[in-house]
C-alpha cells in the first residue's frame, strides 16, 4: 500500500500575512517523522507546536481525505492552524471570527478619526454583515450620552462618498452594496454635498451619512 500523507498549514496574521517567526513569541515548530515498524507498517507522525499568541486561543482544523487509483491508496491530511491578529494597541477587543474593535468616545471628525484609527494599526469600522453591526452596538452600551441631540446616535465608520455624490464606498474602494452589509437608516443617505461620511446608528446598527466635519464618536477595526 502506498501511503501518502500531506500537511498545508495557515497561521493566519491579518496585519502581516503568513507569519511564523521562530523569534516572534506566537514561534511555531513542525516535525514530520516517517518509519516503518517491525510488523511491516509505514507510520508517519506530524507534530506541530504553536506558541502563546497574545493569550488568545488558536483554532485548529483538520480535514482528512483518502483516494484509490489503480490499485493505490492515498492518504491526504490538510491541518488548519488559525490565530487572531495581534492586538493593534490599548483598549482593542478581540470578537471571534470577526477581528480587534476599538469604540472611541474622544468626539472626532471623520478625518481625524480615519487617522486616529490608522496611528493605532486599524483602520475605520467597515460592516460586512448583521452579526458585526450587533457586535458593534455591544461597544455602545456602557457609554452613556454625552449630548442632547442627535451626535449621541451615531459614530463614524469607514464608508463615504467623496468620489461620486451619492454612491457610497468603503474606505478601501468597495462599494457599500458589495460589502455584505448596506441596511441604511429610514431616508438615509440625505443631505446632499454636506454630508459625505458614513455613520452607524446606536441601537438599530442601520448607516446613515453626516458632514465630515461634525465630531463624533467612531469606531476602529483590526
Amino acid at each position: 500500500m502506498l501511503l501518502y500523507v500531506g500537511v498545508l498549514l495557515w497561521i493566519v496574521d491579518l496585519s502581516n500575512g503568513l507569519h511564523c517567526s521562530p523569534s516572534q513569541s506566537n514561534s511555531l515548530r513542525f516535525s514530520i517523522a516517517s518509519n516503518k515498524n517491525r510488523t511491516g507498517h509505514w507510520i508517519a507522525q506530524v507534530k506541530l507546536e504553536h506558541g502563546d499568541n497574545d493569550g488568545q486561543p488558536l483554532h485548529v482544523d483538520v480535514d482528512h481525505t483518502a483516494a484509490k487509483c489503480e490499485g493505490s491508496e492515498s492518504v491526504s491530511i490538510v491541518a488548519t492552524v488559525s490565530a487572531p491578529p495581534q492586538r493593534p494597541g490599548p483598549d482593542y477587543e478581540l470578537v471571534h471570527d470577526l477581528g480587534y474593535y476599538k469604540f472611541h468616545t474622544d468626539f472626532q471628525s471623520w478625518y481625524e478619526a480615519r487617522q486616529t484609527c490608522a496611528q493605532e494599526g486599524a483602520h475605520l469600522a467597515v460592516i460586512n454583515s448583521e452579526t458585526e453591526t450587533k457586535a458593534l452596538l455591544r461597544f455602545w452600551i456602557p457609554n452613556p450620552k454625552m449630548f442632547d441631540d442627535w451626535r449621541n446616535d451615531w459614530a463614524y465608520i469607514g464608508i463615504h462618498d467623496h468620489y461620486v455624490e451619492g454612491q457610497y464606498v468603503t474606505i478601501f474602494d468597495t462599494p457599500v452594496n458589495e460589502t455584505g452589509f448596506s441596511k441604511w437608516y429610514s431616508s438615509e443617505p440625505d443631505g446632499g454635498a454636506s454630508q459625505n461620511c458614513g455613520v452607524v446608528r446606536r441601537n438599530l446598527g442601520t448607516l446613515g451619512n453626516a458632514p465630515c466635519n461634525v465630531k463624533l464618536a467612531f469606531f476602529c477595526e483590526q
